[in-house]
């Protein structure tokens, strides 16, 4: 049993869903707002709102995602480890290009590195794999 793997998982899995709140329903109207103060171009106004619903929803189609994975990371399915550890490099790689592209070490995209982080140690250090007695 990898009961820790499955608590790191469901944490990050229900942490990600909750970051999709705020994300839809309160960063939304305020990409809406920059465009109705013609901050973001009216060129680029319907590409930032299309990105903007899409992030939103794969953040909590992720998230979700996470949690389908728990239980099957519980009882050391190397599958759903796998899926896991994409999710994980994913977070991680994202995380430090925003790094980078911003030139801050900690800004509030840094957060999806340390769930990334989180998932990496769940797949990993935690991780036994399912023995086939």
């Amino acid at each position: 049993m990898n009961k820790i793997s499955y608590y790191l998982m469901v944490f990050v899995g229900v942490l990600t869903c909750l970051q999709f709140i705020p994300h839809a329903f309160m960063g939304y109207p305020a990409i809406l707002e920059h465009i109705q103060k013609g901050e973001i171009q009216e060129v680029a106004a319907p590409g930032m709102q299309i990105i903007w619903l899409y992030s939103s929803i794969m953040m909590l189609l992720t998230g979700i995602w996470m949690l389908f994975l728990s239980k099957p990371i519980k009882e050391g399915d190397n599958k759903a480890r796998l899926q896991g550890l994409f999710l994980s490099l994913g977070l991680i790689a994202f995380g430090l290009i925003c790094n980078y592209i911003t030139g801050e070490i900690v800004n509030h995209l840094f957060f999806f590195m340390i769930e990334g982080v989180l998932l990496l140690l769940a797949t990993t250090i935690f991780f036994k794999i399912k023995s086939n007695e």
